[in-house]
């Protein structure tokens, strides 16, 4: 059921429903490759982010425009078993949503994706809501639904908000630098961070990437662990944890967005943020898709008991 608590985080992004399915190894050439397992859930950077935060028990709502097909009426249900608000989630009828594909290499849990594009209209000004941009403690984006999402970064900023950015693997565009600086936590994927400001060691790209104005600037790169900067402090890393097996990475850097997000509204420190999301997106990685295992707090702090730090990695 959904929350009927004033949002904590809300989430501008696109609903995608993911089918993965794992093989032996990918294709290729022409042939047959046999499905071992698959399943199909929800998907997209924000929206799997603010599944993991209302699973780590923060209040969270989800601004997006479905269209009004069978993919669609998953989305939506799919956002309600893990309690974030779908208040706010337009309907558009005759438009169809995207569906991505994730092939995933049973060995190691490496991926590929194939997605069929939806034709959803992307939200304007017009289509945001102003209740939530104007209660929400925090507004999490990753540049969909643009420019609607620069316009609604600097509305939560002037009235006293937190803006987070995710910059994704492969997801880098040169117009998001309009955007950063209204973002207060810029966490982002190591080749985003090659991307936007040049290959060089993460100290350098941290500092390099907080000259916007972030608080919280920091890098997630797999099993190398993050790399986390808090203004006016030294950077720190946090390694990535050891599980017994990875089953697959899908969604995994979202996870760390959403818990770390989480801990964040609930005061915890960047440094304990940074534990608590890696740990939440190493449990991530023991099941089938992007949702497959979203932790709650008590599993992490379980987990976190007697978990392993990855050595040797970075």
């Amino acid at each position: 059921m959904a929350r009927e608590a004033s949002p904590v985080i809300a989430g501008l992004g696109m609903s995608v429903l993911d089918l993965v399915q794992v093989i032996e190894a990918f294709p290729e050439a022409g042939g047959v490759s046999r499905v071992v397992d698959s399943v199909m859930m929800g998907g997209g950077p924000v929206p799997t982010a603010l599944c993991a935060a209302a699973k780590y028990g923060v209040p969270a709502v989800i601004l997006d425009r479905l269209g009004e097909d069978w993919k669609g009426a998953l989305l939506r249900a799919d956002y309600e078993r893990y309690g974030v608000e779908t208040r706010y989630l337009l309907s558009e009828p005759g438009r169809t949503n995207t569906l991505g594909t994730v092939l995933v290499r049973q060995s190691d849990g490496e991926r590929h994706l194939i997605y069929e594009e939806g034709d959803t209209t992307p939200l304007s000004n017009t289509g945001l809501s102003e209740e939530v941009l104007d209660s929400c403690d925090l507004l999490h984006l990753n540049g969909r639904h643009w420019p609607a999402c620069l316009d609604a970064a600097r509305r939560v900023r002037e009235r006293g908000g937190l803006v987070s950015f995710d910059g994704g693997a492969h997801r880098y565009d040169p117009k998001f630098v309009e955007l950063f600086p209204w973002v207060d936590v810029l966490i982002v994927a190591a080749d985003f961070a090659d991307r936007a400001v040049g290959i060089d060691l993460k100290e350098a790209q941290l500092e390099r990437l907080a000259e916007w104005g972030a608080s919280f600037t920091g890098i997630t790169d797999g099993i190398r662990g993050s790399w986390i900067l808090m203004k006016g402090e030294v950077p720190f890393h946090q390694p990535a944890f050891e599980v017994p097996r990875v089953v697959d990475t899908t969604g995994c850097g979202d996870v760390y967005h959403g818990i770390f997000l989480a801990a964040l509204a609930e005061s915890e420190s960047p440094r304990v943020a940074a534990k608590l999301a890696s740990a939440g997106s190493a449990l991530a990685a023991t099941a089938l898709g992007g949702r497959g295992f979203l932790p709650t707090k008590a599993e992490i702090a379980a987990f976190l008991e007697s978990a392993r730090e990855v050595t040797g990695a970075v």
